[in-house]
C-alpha cells in the first residue's frame, strides 16, 4: 500500500501538471483585450534563446528554514527590464482555465504552483501587449525576452520578506513544443518560471481574440542562497596593562 505522503505527492504532482497543460491551452488569454497591434507588423519579432531551463547545480537553502514564509506576495521587480509590479494570486476558473490579469501592469503568480522561498517552481505570467482605448501599449512583459543570463529578479512579500532570484535561462518555445507545458510543473530546487506571449502574431478571424502568438518567452531563474552574515568586527584586543610596583 502506498504511503498518504505518496499519495499525496502523487496527486499534487497530477494537479500540477493538469494545471500546466490547461494554462498553455489557454495562454492564449494573455492576449486577452489585445489585437497584436504591436507585432503585427514585425516579421521578425525577437525570439531570445539563451542558457538553459535546467537547474544549474546544488538547490539553494530557501532564506527562512524550516518554515518559509506564507505571506502574500506583493511585488516582483526585475530592474534590468523596469519592471517593478504589483503580483496578484489567481487560480483556475470555473472551467479549470488559468485566469490571467484584466490589465497590462499587473503579474499574476498562480496559486497551483510553489510558493516562492518553498522550495519548488512559482509560476509566474504577465502580459505582452494591450490595448487602451483602442491603442497599443506594452504589456508588463514585453521587454521579457531581453533578460540575459545571471540577471536578478527580486520577489518581495508583503511580511518584508525578499527572494532574489538568478536568471538561468530565457527560451522562446513554440506553442506546440511539449517544453512548454513541462516548464510549469513542480521542480526539485527553488525557482521561479516569468512566462509570457511572444513570436509572430498571426490574424485568425474565427478566433475570439482575433489571432495569436505563436511563441511563448519563458524565463527561469533560481534562488540566490542567502550569504552568512560577516562576523562582528571585534578589533584588536589590547593587552591589559601591567602596574609598576615598588618594592
Amino acid at each position: 500500500m502506498s504511503s498518504p505522503r505518496r499519495i499525496s505527492t502523487a496527486f499534487h504532482t497530477r494537479r500540477l501538471l493538469l494545471a500546466a497543460i490547461l494554462l498553455v491551452a489557454s495562454l492564449g488569454l494573455l492576449a486577452a483585450g489585445l489585437s497584436g497591434l504591436l507585432l503585427t507588423q514585425d516579421d521578425q519579432p525577437k525570439l531570445t534563446n539563451v542558457g538553459s531551463l535546467d537547474p544549474t547545480g546544488t538547490p539553494a537553502t530557501p532564506a527562512f528554514t524550516p518554515h518559509p514564509s506564507s505571506a502574500a506576495i506583493a511585488r516582483l521587480i526585475i530592474d534590468k527590464i523596469g519592471v517593478d509590479a504589483q503580483v496578484i494570486a489567481l487560480g483556475l476558473d470555473e472551467n479549470n482555465v488559468p485566469q490571467v490579469p484584466d490589465n497590462p501592469y499587473d503579474v499574476v503568480w498562480y496559486d497551483w504552483s510553489s510558493r516562492p522561498g518553498w522550495g519548488s517552481n512559482a509560476v509566474f505570467a504577465g502580459h505582452f501587449d494591450w490595448t487602451v482605448n483602442g491603442q497599443p501599449v506594452a504589456g508588463v512583459f514585453y521587454s521579457l525576452a531581453d533578460l540575459s543570463v545571471d540577471d536578478i529578479i527580486e520577489v518581495k512579500l508583503v511580511d518584508g520578506t525578499d527572494y532574489k532570484y538568478r536568471v538561468i535561462g530565457n527560451l522562446a518555445i513554440p506553442d506546440e513544443d511539449p517544453q512548454a507545458m513541462q516548464v510549469m510543473a513542480a521542480t526539485p530546487s527553488d525557482m521561479i518560471t516569468l512566462l509570457t506571449c511572444g513570436g509572430v502574431w498571426t490574424r485568425d478571424p474565427s478566433s475570439p481574440l482575433g489571432g495569436s502568438y505563436d511563441h511563448r518567452q519563458v524565463v527561469r531563474a533560481e534562488l540566490v542562497p542567502e550569504e552568512p552574515a560577516p562576523p562582528p568586527d571585534q578589533g584588536q584586543i589590547a593587552e591589559p596593562q601591567q602596574e609598576d610596583r615598588q618594592g
